[in-house]
């Protein structure tokens, strides 16, 4: 049996969030005993039913605590282990700055050369700087643009994104957008550092319009609470410009993917820390059959392609 390469195409490493806790290079961060990680568990049930109860205020509050714990232990030692279990080739890291930048995942790949760094436009700068900074970031090794534009509380009209897009075209390398409307702080947090209606799926199809000669990846598919991979479809009908990744979908929901955006548009990815590498794998493999043509075009072909590796 021929063995493809894997690329996890959508994973982070480290604090992504306002704490900014330096986490990477701690091998001792652990969960605290006792805990319920909602993340590991829906994972073991190969993200087959709900994810949580939204009318039970105590599993809400537990998801949004376990958010952060989880990224505390999202260091480069259990990535490594994690990586040679399943036999990832690379992972694709996506800064959110300005809590977590390029340069992060930059250093990081010296040390693990599986990782593959992509860019963020930071919130800070003006739109003419964010441009500079992006094209920098490139030619320092970027191979992507990532926007988180709840955690970035950046709308996808900002003149700051534009800016940066109309500059990353030159490129030729894909910008990945987060799709779906989720809140990653408790209350007290959230006025501040999150606008979670910026995921919304429909900013994502208005910005991959108005770049056609970008390749857009809608990481989640336009979202994860249902139907929005068909709204995504339908909203970008006569663009040939949509990729999307297989983050937290069952076997039946990674088929739906090929089905309804092609074998060709389809990117395996983990999301790292709030999913497992290992049963992510067994999914896409159980969906598309193990080392099989298809598995290889879903699982390493297509991103490398975006990413222009081959």
């Amino acid at each position: 049996m021929i063995m493809h390469k894997i690329i996890d195409f959508h994973s982070h490493l480290g604090d992504i969030f306002m704490y900014r806790k330096n986490v990477i290079y701690d091998p001792c961060t652990k969960l605290p005993a006792g805990s319920y990680d909602p993340f590991d568990q829906h994972a073991l049930d190969r993200f087959e039913g709900p994810f949580l109860d939204p009318n039970k205020p105590e599993e809400v509050k537990n998801v949004i605590d376990m958010t952060a714990l989880v990224s505390w232990t999202c260091t480069l030692e259990r990535l490594t282990r994690h990586l040679d279990a399943s036999n990832i080739t690379n992972v694709c890291m996506y800064p959110v700055a300005p809590n977590i930048f390029f340069e992060d995942y930059l250093a990081a790949s010296k040390i693990e050369t599986r990782i593959i760094p992509f860019t963020c436009i930071d919130p800070r700068l003006s739109p003419e700087q964010v441009g500079e900074q992006v094209l920098r970031d490139y030619h320092r090794g970027a191979k992507g643009l990532k926007i988180h534009p709840i955690l970035q509380k950046l709308s996808l009209s900002d003149a700051r994104v534009i800016a940066a897009l109309e500059a990353w075209e030159q490129t030729g390398l894909c910008v990945v957008s987060h799709t779906g409307i989720n809140s990653y702080y408790p209350p007290a947090l959230s006025v501040d550092n999150e606008v979670p209606e910026n995921g919304d799926v429909k900013y994502f199809i208005e910005l991959a319009k108005k770049f056609p000669k970008i390749p857009m990846v809608a990481a989640h598919a336009g979202g994860l609470t249902g139907g929005e991979e068909d709204i995504l479809s339908e909203g970008m009908k006569g663009y040939d410009n949509l990729w999307v990744d297989t983050t937290f979908r069952s076997v039946d929901g990674m088929k739906k993917l090929v089905k309804v955006f092609g074998e060709d548009r389809v990117l395996f990815g983990v999301d790292r820390p709030f999913s497992r590498t290992d049963t992510s794998v067994e999914i896409c493999f159980e969906a598309f059959g193990q080392w099989t043509a298809l598995s290889e075009k879903i699982m390493y072909t297509n991103a490398a392609k975006i990413m222009q590796m081959i």
